[in-house]
């Protein structure tokens, strides 16, 4: 493939990054716009899950709106602590209904629950003393370490990292991902808070960009597992909601428990 037919989705992946960056920039304005961002993120991340993965028709808009309400009342009502072990209980409660006939499916709920979890936390970041801040911290710079993993791939990929799950993966792209990420965070960290570059931050961020590919990477099962190629097609160039949003998935608890909870 020459290499004009490697970046030929270019264009379009940046055009529809444009509408990305005005929707989250608007989720940043006001507490409720944020609210209104983070439930449409739980219940369109939901729908595309059970719409591949998951197979009980007209049912997944029941329990996708009948999720997203409870999780509504349950940011608005509780402390982060007492919301998160609300998640869970309902999502036990709810799945078990679905396991009891698609034991099969069982990955698939896990993966739905912690989906569910670490989304609700972007709320409880976005609430904080300079929370608009902490989410600019940790969207931008995971959503650049997946674009940095793909152009770092594209450029330097030779040595497959899971060729199993995701053939496009390798070791090159998850390097050039780090070391990017590791800049680009640290930097927006010293601009955003006017505070000094530490081993912590550093450390904060490999962890994060290794986290983000691992995230990608369970997506990237998912849609093995389900034999799709894309989550969905919300986001035209680079697939579903789930394509975009899955460097979230184990980043957004150790973000908010390092920088937040044990600051």
């Amino acid at each position: 493939m020459t290499k004009e037919g490697k970046f030929a989705d270019v264009p379009l992946r940046v055009k529809t990054w444009g509408y990305i960056i005005v929707v989250f920039a608007i989720a940043l304005l006001h507490p409720i716009n944020l609210l209104i961002f983070t439930l449409f993120l739980l219940y369109w991340g939901q729908r595309e899950l059970y719409t591949i993965a998951i197979p009980i028709g007209k049912l997944k808009s029941i329990f996708s709106i009948l999720t997203t309400v409870i999780i509504a009342l349950s940011l608005y009502k509780l402390p982060i602590q007492e919301h998160l072990l609300t998640v869970l209980g309902l999502c036990m409660i709810m799945y078990s209904f679905i396991y009891l006939k698609y034991r099969q499916y069982l990955f698939y709920l896990v993966i739905m629950t912690l989906y569910l979890l670490s989304i609700s936390i972007l709320f409880y970041i976005g609430i904080q003393a300079q929370g608009y801040k902490y989410l600019i911290l940790l969207v931008v710079p995971m959503e650049l370490n997946d674009v940095s993993q793909y152009l770092s791939g594209k450029l330097f990929g030779k040595t497959k990292i899971t060729p199993n799950i995701s053939p496009n993966k390798t070791v090159e792209g998850v390097i050039g991902g780090v070391v990017m990420t590791t800049i680009i965070f640290n930097l927006m960290y010293y601009l955003l808070f006017s505070e000094a570059i530490t081993t912590k931050t550093i450390l904060l961020a490999m962890a994060l960009s290794l986290l983000g590919f691992l995230g990608d990477l369970t997506f990237s099962l998912v849609k093995r597992r389900a034999n799709v190629k894309d989550t969905g097609t919300l986001l035209p160039g680079h697939g579903g909601l789930l394509d975009r949003v899955d460097s979230l998935l184990y980043t957004t608890p150790l973000f908010y428990i390092t920088l937040i909870w044990l600051k």
